[in-house]
């Protein structure tokens, strides 16, 4: 079946969320280049955009070429109401400070036409305009269509289009190396070394943009505070930055309400999401259902998206594992530490008394996790 390329010119929505920028992509009206796409025909083809890239003339020209430097690829598409908005992550830093300068900010948006009929007459014109429409009694109406890429241009279709908002508050996605599956999350002693690392321990001494980098949430209008940053999901291995696979299931379970939930902007929620996401598919793992609070699948173990939801009880109770599991696991750590500074010590007797509630806190949790405690 022939087909043919159409361009669709629109413009930037919003710009949110480190660097994840929504776009008002196309919709179902008549376009001024001629032609407009049906209501189904968007509804089907909205899946094509994802994974699709975002691109501009080499060099950080606008319009279209026949050959994009790619600055960034869909991630996210709906259609509200007869209308596509699009959310790209960018990758490339130098568009990324072009779209929050108000420098860039229009799309023009080019699909593959599968199906194109007449308006006036419905003869089949995917091969090309037949007379109607050439003499403007009618225009193009695209059946069936994919979509190819997305390019930044210089004149919207709808000027009256505009930036909403502005902010970089969640983390953009970083691929890391990994450690190992079954490596020990604690948040307390990761954030410690993630500092260090960063250039601290004290603030004044830290690289903030290195700092972030380990979260998947920051205050961005604190962001030279330790408390802004949340969600920590990064340790550091022999000096390098790697995602930790319980730091990433924690921190997603935190995200969809586990625990009493993170307190971050519900606006950043979807964003947070798609951050861990990533990460558990690196680790093979399919990412639970996104949703407003904790109800499904978090651990990945259970099967593929889409599987049917647990058991309320079931979840509740395999969250609690998996926290009493970690818990554990640093309370171990923790009396490990304390008994190597008691130990290197002039006065060793200076604190047992922490020792012994740490190992206490231990075995409380023990209980909890195996049913029973050991005597200390």
């Amino acid at each position: 079946m022939t087909s043919r390329e159409l361009c669709f010119k629109a413009s930037l929505n919003s710009l949110r969320s480190g660097r994840l920028a929504t776009f008002y992509i196309i919709d179902t009206t008549l376009n001024r280049n001629g032609w407009r796409v049906t209501d189904e025909a968007l509804e089907r083809a909205l899946p094509t955009l994802l994974g699709k890239p975002l691109g501009c003339i080499p060099g950080y020209g606008v319009n279209h070429v026949a050959e994009p430097q790619i600055v960034g690829y869909f991630i996210t598409a709906e259609k509200p109401d007869g209308y596509l908005l699009a959310t790209a992550e960018i990758t490339d830093p130098t568009a990324w400070e072009k779209l929050q300068s108000g420098e860039w900010g229009s799309v023009s948006v080019v699909i593959k036409a599968h199906k194109v009929r007449c308006s006036l007459c419905g003869a089949d014109v995917t091969s090309g305009p037949d007379e109607h429409i050439l003499n403007g009694e009618g225009h193009q109406v695209v059946e069936d269509f994919t979509f190819e890429r997305v390019d930044f241009v210089s004149n919207p279709a709808y000027p009256s289009a505009r930036l909403i908002t502005l902010r970089a508050a969640v983390v953009p996605y970083e691929e890391t190396p990994k450690a190992p599956m079954d490596y020990p999350w604690d948040a307390d002693e990761a954030e410690r070394r993630i500092r260090l690392w960063a250039g601290g321990p004290e603030k004044e001494d830290i690289d903030w943009s290195r700092y972030r980098r380990a979260f998947a949430w920051y205050d961005a209008s604190n962001p030279e505070n330790f408390g802004s940053y949340k969600l920590p999901h990064h340790d550091v291995i022999d000096g390098r930055l790697h995602v930790v696979w319980r730091g990433v299931v924690a921190a997603m379970q935190s995200l969809l309400g586990a625990r009493g939930g993170v307190d971050i902007p519900e606006a950043d929620r979807r964003a947070v999401y798609e951050h861990l996401a990533r990460h558990y598919r690196e680790f093979g793992r399919e990412p639970p259902e996104f949703r407003a609070s904790w109800s499904t699948d978090v651990d990945g173990d259970s099967g593929p998206r889409g599987s049917a939801p647990k058991p309320e009880g079931e979840e509740v109770v395999e969250m609690e594992v998996e926290e009493l599991r970690a818990q554990l696991e640093s309370l171990r750590r923790r009396v490990e530490r304390v008994e190597r500074i008691l130990e290197a010590s002039q006065r060793p007797k200076a604190r047992p008394g922490e020792v012994d509630e740490v190992r206490s806190a231990m075995e409380e949790a023990r209980l909890r996790l195996f049913g029973y405690r050991r005597d200390i």
